[in-house]
């Protein structure tokens, strides 16, 4: 005995949506490894610049000294020239630059001081930053790992429901598939309805009692409100 047509058409619902859902879970992948190599771009940035910011105070430092080195070498010059002034103009000159030039020796002895405690505390938090960054390295590489996984699984689950839906199909009468083939051109895995009770599910319409007759001797039966191809739900 042959299986009825909106037996059929359930499950050929129930197997387009499916299929649909898949596809939908398939085509996300890309978008996620795109989100998942943004995550460890930005973790690898973020151990270069942990790098980077110690190296830059290290060259401020150096800088710093040697600037430091000329500051109190002038300061040293200008005591000697304070002495040997020859006039007071020139004695408070010489004295307005040893004031700004020890002004600037503070600075810079206050600044050295700051980037060499701001570099201890910088080089104390690498090995928190390396870790970070292998931690960031194993959840990529797990990730790329499950995610491939679930690719081959997804793709053997599409194939083998492809394969299942085009053996439903092969049993739907000949004279049927043209509006078969309509509906599914035109409304995908939606071309299908289940009916609940009296109501198609699609458009939540009572259907007439010829429609409820025809769907229980097991005939190829239409919502006459949306279209859909109707069949017992419950």
């Amino acid at each position: 005995m042959s299986t009825p047509v909106p037996t059929l058409l359930k499950e050929i619902h129930r197997l387009r949506k499916f299929l649909r859902d898949l596809q939908s879970e398939i085509d996300l992948g890309p978008r996620v490894a795109k989100i998942r190599q943004q995550t460890l771009a930005a973790a690898e940035q973020t151990h270069k610049d942990a790098y980077d910011a110690i190296k830059k105070l290290k060259l401020k430092q150096k800088d710093d000294e040697g600037t430091l080195k000329q500051t109190e070498t002038r300061l040293e010059k200008l005591a000697f020239e304070l002495n040997g002034a020859s006039s007071k103009k020139e004695f408070d000159a010489k004295q307005t630059e040893i004031a700004n030039a020890t002004t600037k020796q503070g600075a810079l002895a206050d600044a050295i001081l700051t980037a060499i405690t701001e570099i201890e505390e910088r080089t104390a938090n690498l090995p928190a930053v390396e870790k970070a960054w292998a931690d960031a390295q194993a959840a990529f590489a797990e990730g790329q790992t499950e995610a491939k996984a679930r690719l081959e699984r997804m793709l053997a689950e599409q194939t083998q429901a492809k394969a299942e839906l085009a053996s439903v199909e092969a049993n739907l009468p000949a004279d049927m598939r043209t509006q078969y083939d309509r509906l599914v051109k035109a409304y995908g895995p939606d071309g299908f309805a289940g009916v609940n009770g009296r109501a198609c599910s699609q458009c939540r319409t009572s259907i007439t009692e010829g429609a409820k007759s025809e769907l229980a001797r097991g005939a190829f039966t239409c919502c006459a409100n949306c279209g859909r191809a109707l069949y017992v739900a419950d």
